[in-house]
């Protein structure tokens, strides 16, 4: 039988819900890191970029990190983007066999964003010990 409009958003929300709880603590402070050495010199950065420089088996969720960033713009219309994409570009990754990623620009406020949650974890380690 198929899905109505409701039940087809529910099933995928439940579906990205499962997919997001792969992405750790240290996975997202590692990407949060490592994008703001990447964008430090305001210049636009890809997929490409950060696997360079991040093991491999993190880079299997970096899509999640990159969509969660990506969805706060769509769940918080009123609130400037935190990234923007300006392009595309070919993936390195052999496994990708040509396919594109998306080039992005890391905004003020998506840099402001990553600062205030790098900050929050900083401040709840010192909490916590």
């Amino acid at each position: 039988m198929p899905l109505t409009p409701e039940e087809a958003r529910t099933q995928a929300n439940e579906l990205l819900a499962a997919m997001y709880s792969t992405v750790t603590q240290w996975d997202t402070a590692l990407f949060d890191q490592v994008l703001l050495a990447i964008a430090a010199d305001g210049q636009p950065f890809s997929m490409n970029d950060i696997r360079q420089v991040v093991p491999e088996d993190a880079c299997r969720r970096a899509g999640l990190y990159f969509h969660a960033l990506l969805s706060h713009d769509a769940f918080y219309p009123e609130e400037p983007a935190l990234l923007r994409k300006v392009g595309e570009v070919v993936s390195i990754n052999e496994k990708a066999h040509g396919k594109k990623v998306n080039i992005h620009l890391l905004t003020r406020a998506g840099r402001k964003f990553i600062e205030e949650r790098r900050a929050a974890r900083i401040e709840q380690r010192s909490a916590a010990a």
